[in-house]
């Protein structure tokens, strides 16, 4: 069963990188659609890359967020629709007394933005190859429950499985890059767990349940919209962590 896509999103390029196509099945719920009919979309960052402290995000020679610490998320922006370079900036990683800081270019891609629709700009994987992937959020809601998705945003991890509370499985087998599409959730406190995935090479036993890696502890609204990114490293420094994204604050903006 495909359970994921590479950085499921809008319509994204990453430079140097390629499209890696598939759906989840099952509980997937399906993306709305951007309106061409809209001329204006929205914009925000998420920092989850890791040992980068501050990041700028810069999207047709506009600065729509700037000093985004890691492990957080920007506001959203509004912006005319249309085709930008996009930039991301970090601070340099050794600093020399005798010049004034001038941020580096950490990352670049091209996408273009379709009117009406709400995106993530991305900062993932650690400093020297740090890539900015472009993901279309949800802000239509479902009334008595959450929508939300999943990325393993942590780059020395292996694949994951999230579970749910009672160890319930949620997603099988998600591998760092990959996005899974939204599924709705009953509001309210919940644990969210990840651990090794279970090996999906053919031939190959299923093996049993793997003890967790990290238990997440958070609490989610019924008519909202999340992603949930594991980020951090699991053999280094920052550890790994949960950052949880809100899709329907942009409401308030449309």
């Amino acid at each position: 069963m495909k359970v994921a896509r590479k950085w499921l999103g809008a319509v994204f390029w990453v430079v140097g990188g390629a499209l890696m196509p598939g759906l989840l099945s099952g509980c997937a719920l399906p993306m709305p659609s951007a309106s061409a009919e809209v001329s204006e979309i929205q914009v925000r960052l998420v920092h989850v890359a890791p040992n980068t402290p501050f990041i700028d995000l810069e999207v047709g020679g506009v600065r729509a967020a700037q000093q985004v610490a890691y492990g957080s998320v920007s506001e959203y922006v509004r912006m005319p629709a249309g085709e930008y370079d996009i930039f991301l900036y970090s601070m340099p990683r050794t600093i020399d007394p005798s010049q004034s800081l001038r941020p580096e270019i950490a990352a670049r891609t091209v996408a273009s933005l379709r009117g009406g629709g709400v995106f993530s700009v991305v900062a993932t994987d650690e400093p020297n190859r740090m890539t900015a992937l472009i993901l279309q959020d949800n802000i239509n809601p479902l009334f008595d429950q959450a929508l939300v998705r999943f990325v393993h945003a942590a780059p020395d991890t292996p694949p994951l499985q999230w579970r749910g509370e009672q160890d319930r499985v949620l997603l099988p087998h998600l591998a760092f890059g990959e996005v899974s599409t939204f599924q709705a959730l009953r509001p309210g406190f919940t644990q969210i767990q990840v651990a090794p995935a279970p090996s999906t090479t053919p031939g190959v036993q299923p093996t049993a349940a793997s003890s967790a890696l990290r238990r997440f502890d958070l609490q989610l609204e019924a008519g909202k919209v999340y992603t949930l990114y594991v980020s951090g490293l699991l053999r280094s420094k920052p550890g790994l962590d949960l950052v949880l994204a809100e899709e329907t604050r942009a409401r308030k903006l449309l």
